[in-house]
């Protein structure tokens, strides 16, 4: 596939890979805890308070989640394995790396340093919450790219 395309259905399906995330944090939040709110936790990281930490934290994520969507679709294609069934592997793998990385960063670098007091002590659990939140990223967005790999 040629780069512009790669880069453009990277954003798209990098985009609804963090919509999905979201979604499933969301629901956890509201059955399990409010602590476990990513939106609100990652926007009251930068504004120190609570009250719109939801739309910043919206905004911040949905760009993260286009770099990204950018990123795995750029390795996937230099590894000639944007299509079926390797990009859904794929995604899911660089789900699972991204998640290890991000829910070390959350449980030992950013809790501890967060502004708002519920948020500074992230669990074990809730670390394996956002790692599987990555997962679920890697896997849409790979499962777009190999359904889109029709088309192309």
């Amino acid at each position: 596939m040629e780069i512009l395309p790669t880069l453009v259905l990277g954003a798209i399906c990098g985009l609804i890979g963090a919509f999905a995330m979201n979604l499933f944090m969301r629901q956890v939040s509201s059955a399990y805890s409010k602590r476990v709110d990513m939106i609100r936790a990652l926007g009251s990281f930068f504004t120190g308070k609570l009250e719109n930490s939801a739309g910043i934290g919206t905004m911040i994520h949905s760009i993260a989640g286009i770099l990204f969507g950018i990123i795995y679709f750029l390795i996937m294609n230099l590894m000639g394995a944007l299509s079926f069934p390797f990009a859904i592997f794929l995604g899911i793998g660089f789900g699972f790396f991204h998640g290890l990385i991000t829910s070390y960063g959350l449980m030992f670098y950013a809790s501890e340093r967060h502004p708002i007091k519920e948020y500074k002590k992230a669990t074990l659990e809730e670390g394996m919450l956002h790692l599987i939140g990555h997962i679920i990223f890697g896997a849409v967005t790979g499962i777009l790219g190999a359904l889109l790999s029709f088309a192309f």
